[in-house]
């Protein structure tokens, strides 16, 4: 048991590190609807970045949007259909043999780059509304976020330079619960636990079926990582002990 416990955590690490197919996708706009929210589509992009040690650390500067872990095959196929959807924008994906994957485009490159300083730091000053601080939050979340329960979520960044922007605008939007731990690892992880408003919920849930399908093949990839060596029942008995792990933790810092 403590060896799969050691390989879901350094797989969720690496998971914060670094074609296209004919699947239908929940569009997020088309979500919120129901869930009475308006996603602005460049903000919720722009959450979805990874920025391991910096925005431009694995991303070249001109006409990059991003790379991807092969296990992020259904965010690179949910992303082209929403930015060719909402954005008019046709992006280009590039599969390297092992998977991993590149997205170029211009246009979008230069919105995202936009939003960076001289240090490449994010920056606060281009958020102006609520509306565009829940997009960005709902990106990140899609990326990098887990559901613990009802009420209790978590975002995990690794070795990020915008886990202070998500700290700052989780505690502007209204989150008065907010837990925050460091782990001085190699990479160093920054993780959020907290209850979301009413109103971030709402985005969240308007992703959150994607961001579970994202989710399960990130486990997929573990299963198959280990070939037979972890068996269904263990692995899942593993993932509920480390979301209890979670909402405990969580539950005694706020009865403090």
């Amino acid at each position: 048991m403590k060896l799969i416990f050691l390989i879901i955590s350094f797989l969720i690490i690496v998971q914060s590190t670094f074609s296209q197919t004919d699947k239908k996708v929940n569009n997020p706009i088309s979500a919120s609807k129901t869930q009475i929210v308006s996603i602005d589509p460049v903000y919720f992009v722009l959450g979805t970045l990874s920025d391991y040690m910096g925005r431009f650390y694995a991303v070249k500067r001109e006409k990059q949007v991003d790379r991807y872990y092969p296990f992020e095959k259904p965010l690179v196929n949910y992303l082209s259909l929403y930015i060719k959807t909402e954005l008019n924008i046709t992006i280009e994906t590039i599969f390297q043999k092992s998977n991993h994957c590149e997205m170029y485009s211009e246009e979008i490159s230069k919105k995202m780059n936009s939003f960076y300083g001289e240090k490449d730091e994010l920056l606060n000053n281009k958020f102006e509304t609520n509306e565009q601080i829940y997009s960005f939050l709902a990106g990140v979340y899609y990326r990098y976020g887990e559901k613990l329960d009802s009420s209790i979520y978590k975002i995990q960044l690794t070795n990020s330079t915008k886990h202070q922007n998500c700290n700052e605008f989780l505690k502007q939007v209204g989150c008065k619960n907010i837990l925050y731990e460091y782990l001085q690892n190699i990479p160093a992880q920054f993780i959020y636990y907290f209850e979301p408003t009413a109103d971030l919920k709402k985005y969240f849930d308007s992703i959150e079926p994607e961001r579970v399908i994202l989710k399960k093949s990130f486990y997929d990839s573990i299963v198959k990582m280990t070939e037979g060596g972890i068996t269904k029942t263990d692995f899942e008995m593993s993932l509920q002990k480390l979301k209890a792990d979670g909402i405990e933790k969580f539950k005694k810092a706020s009865k403090k």
